[in-house]
């Protein structure tokens, strides 16, 4: 068979077709595994939306015994720091804007960086938004975040000039450590009570509802393999039948 391949001028086609398979089964495989964990995390997320707040004190014990933590409601009382606010850039429903993160000093002594929620692009500036900087001890309601990695298109993030394009838990608490003493959280947390003054930003925005749809990206990658497999099956007979005919 490898003789007659090889006269047929079918070996090369055979081993790049291969390694198209094997890419494209690999693909469709990481598709699977990405349905399971996005299962898993709209199983989580609905889940943990039901639960009671807990206190913040035991939050921090769940993350230092590297428990889950993602979407836990929580409480904290404590005061904003506003002079040490954080920008980061993510559009809500359509709107191009930011996203304030600030520093909320806990009645512990905790520093915990908190997204008080969405601001459009015009008020960024935060002397535009003097109305919705609350002063004094506060009780926050939230859900924890964790933080994340730069994807491979993601932009760098501009730390001087205070424009955050993901959610660097060591480079934003290193970036405000020079305002307010901070020891590094593995987490952050997302107001979650919805604003009536009509204030900006405006909380409540963490997404928990997720979108399924790598089942059809796997059958995608699946059936294109599929595809890849019949294309060279139908040359390979072409070429194979062409040789046998030249021999009679």
């Amino acid at each position: 068979m490898i003789a007659r391949f090889k006269k047929a001028g079918l070996i090369w086609p055979l081993a790049l077709t291969l390694i198209g398979l094997v890419i494209l089964i690999m693909l469709g495989n990481w598709q699977m595994q990405r349905m399971t964990w996005k299962e898993n995390l709209i199983a989580t997320v609905e889940q943990r939306l039901k639960l009671e707040p807990i206190a913040f004190a035991a939050l921090k014990e769940r993350a230092a015994a590297g428990r889950d933590i993602r979407y836990q409601p929580v409480t904290v009382t404590g005061v904003f720091e506003h002079e040490a606010e954080r920008h980061y850039f993510l559009p809500f429903k359509g709107k191009v804007g930011w996203h304030i993160l600030t520093p909320l000093k806990t009645s512990g002594g905790d520093v915990v960086l908190i997204d008080r929620g969405f601001v459009p692009d015009k008020l960024k500036d935060q002397s535009l938004r003097k109305d919705g900087l609350p002063t004094g001890a506060l009780t926050i309601t939230g859900l924890a975040r964790s933080f994340e990695e730069a994807r491979l298109f993601t932009p760098e993030n501009d730390v001087a000039n205070n424009k955050w394009y993901w959610r660097d838990g060591p480079g934003l608490y290193q970036s405000i450590s020079a305002q307010t003493k901070v020891t590094p959280l593995p987490f952050m947390i997302d107001e979650a009570t919805k604003a009536s003054s009509g204030a900006w930003p405006r909380p409540g925005v963490t997404r928990v509802s997720f979108h399924q749809k790598h089942f059809g990206y796997a059958l995608t990658w699946y059936g294109l393999a599929a595809t890849l497999a019949g294309v060279f099956a139908a040359f390979a007979y072409v070429r194979l039948r062409r040789q046998s005919c030249q021999r009679i």
